[in-house]
């Protein structure tokens, strides 16, 4: 959907990536105007010992800070190592009064952060379309509820959304009270409690991304959708906020995880993985003052118009959903600075690209193929469909990279794998093109398997290798048998596991404001995976993996901000 090809707004990166170096200066003239994703303007120097500056640009770019504070209280703002610092951020929440009269759609989430994400971003969608408020749940990170035909959710997120744990679950010191799980004899259930209520964490939306870009009018660049969150999950809660009567309720009641596709255009073809249709007309004719979606997943649910408005949109609601906390990119600087530690390039070149950018800028140069040294790829592996078919993928990685860092690359787009050719735009690897497996020469791999973090980095540097930084929920990945292969043929390849692990501390150090004493460092890790993917100078990813497309949409947001900002000093 983002491919140059498609989007002829993104050709103008061939000519912007020449110009790059200059445009740095520029953004630092404008880092007090722009509200958008916090980039850092010195990519090869993110590091701790700058990332002050980096912080006190994103504070007045959001006007967390105000002009009018005392130096002291800035300071303390600005330094990372201060508990106050982390603590205090947190994104401007939506201020929306309720309205007499006023119309509202909202929906139950379910399943993980980025099924959560897509699901949010259909509802942005059908709000705007249908003109009503949209209402929106907190989110869910770690072990969130899957689905449930109904009217199962209701119950399931109004327990875990239930206040009184928080007491109930915590001593005075914030630690957490043991509590075996109780179940009801009768009916063998599982009755919630704090064994339930500690196994994840909620998280306001606006507490880590840029929902206010959607409230924004559409001639400020927004999309005019009004906006109010939620922090209870009960029914009868939500009822008594908005003044609403049993009359005002229009509920959708799923029995399937795909009941309902939704469609504008009359006479569409029917989406056979649903099991009714239903139109825009049909649910902008419900004079219920709230229209309730069930579940609303799903990449095709919605079949809006063909004329390019609808997907403008989703683009602009998939770059205001990247999540966006600082304490995650203090904790990717940390990495990133030792990742790229003696990569002799200029910063131009290290700007994501997708295949067709790349090859683009290749032929626009007419040079000799220059390798990439900075590469990320993101190994969906843990658990499902992807675990078991890992072994089959795993080569075409491998082959995938090796294209990337030879020049042959033929594929069209970076997300491989053969169990699912959704959205593939040309098949993947034939099976008797896959062996053997290229490998890197014995000795190199040898020598570097044998060095310490820090000489391995700097080897790498040295001897001009390819460094690959793999994202993965396998575990033990560097133990892994069904990863060795790209071992193998990239010895440069580091894991997150591999690097010492002081870059957890700014994660532990920030508390939601729905969950605030719930440690996040462990929900919030993947986001510093998905952090150190973006930036990579190419990216391959897992096929069908929404983690995975996350990236691929966080990438192309650092690219679009680019451009705009680019845009802005013309």
């Amino acid at each position: 959907m983002f491919l140059l090809k498609t989007n002829p707004r993104k050709k103008t990166i061939l000519v912007l990536l020449t110009l790059f170096s200059l445009l740095i200066i520029s953004l630092q003239l404008l880092r007090y105007q722009y509200d958008g994703i916090p980039l850092p303007s010195r990519i090869l120097q993110w590091s701790t010992d700058n990332y002050n500056e980096y912080i006190n640009n994103y504070y007045k770019t959001t006007d967390d800070i105000n002009e009018n504070d005392d130096y002291e209280k800035k300071n303390e703002f600005n330094d990372p190592s201060s508990p106050r610092f982390l603590n205090s951020h947190q994104l401007q929440p939506i201020q929306h009064t309720p309205q007499p009269n006023e119309k509202y759609l909202t929906y139950l989430p379910y399943s993980r952060f980025s099924n959560q994400r897509s699901t949010l971003l259909n509802a942005a969608l059908l709000a705007k379309y249908l003109n009503r408020t949209l209402v929106v749940p907190p989110m869910f990170l770690g072990s969130a509820n899957g689905w449930s035909p109904a009217p199962g959710l209701y119950r399931v997120l109004a327990n875990m959304t239930d206040a009184h744990f928080q007491d109930r679950c915590f001593d005075t010191r914030g630690q957490v009270i043991p509590e075996e799980p109780i179940v009801q004899e009768e009916t063998g259930e599982v009755v919630f409690g704090c064994y339930n209520f500690t196994t994840y964490a909620m998280l306001p939306w606006s507490w880590a991304t840029n929902l206010h870009r959607l409230t924004k009018p559409e001639q400020e660049g927004g999309l005019g959708i009004n906006i109010m969150e939620r922090s209870d999950m009960s029914l009868a809660t939500l009822q008594q906020e908005l003044n609403l009567s049993e009359e005002d309720l229009y509920l959708m009641q799923d029995n399937t995880r795909y009941q309902w596709h939704i469609y504008e255009k009359e006479g569409d073809p029917r989406n056979l993985r649903y099991q009714y249709e239903i139109s825009l007309k049909e649910l902008s004719g419900i004079e219920q003052r709230l229209l309730h979606f069930y579940g609303i997943f799903g990449y095709d649910r919605l079949e809006l118009d063909s004329t390019g408005e609808s997907d403008e949109y989703r683009l602009q609601i998939e770059q205001a959903l990247i999540f966006r906390h600082p304490a995650i990119g203090e904790a990717s600087a940390m990495i990133l600075a030792q990742l790229l530690n003696g990569i002799e390039k200029e910063t131009s070149e290290l700007v994501p690209l997708d295949p067709y950018q790349a090859q683009e800028k290749e032929d626009q140069e007419q040079e000799e193929y220059e390798l990439p040294r900075f590469v990320a790829a993101h190994v969906r592996a843990g658990d499902g469909v992807f675990l078991k078919k890992l072994k089959d993928r795993i080569p075409e990685f491998v082959h995938q990279i090796w294209d990337i860092m030879t020049g042959n690359e033929t594929t069209t787009d970076d997300l491989i794998g053969s169990s699912n050719k959704i959205n593939a735009t040309q098949p993947t690897f034939p099976k008797h093109q896959l062996f053997p497996l290229p490998k890197a020469p014995y000795q190199l791999r040898k020598e570097l398997s044998n060095m310490d973090l820090i000489t391995r980095l700097n080897e790498c540097a040295k001897r001009n290798q390819m460094v690959l930084y793999v994202a993965t929920d396998a575990e033990s990945p560097r133990q892994n048998k069904e990863l060795k292969p790209i071992l193998d043929a990239f010895p440069c390849t580091f894991f997150m596991d591999d690097f010492p692990k002081d870059w957890r501390t700014p994660l532990g150090n920030v508390r939601s404001p729905l969950d605030p004493k719930k440690d996040l460092t462990e929900y919030l890790v993947m986001f510093v995976d998905a952090t150190l993917c973006s930036w990579g100078e190419r990216f391959v990813g897992t096929r069908t993996s929404t983690f995975s497309n996350y990236i691929k949409q966080f990438r192309h947001a650092i690219v679009d901000e680019m451009l705009e900002r680019q845009e802005f000093t013309a």
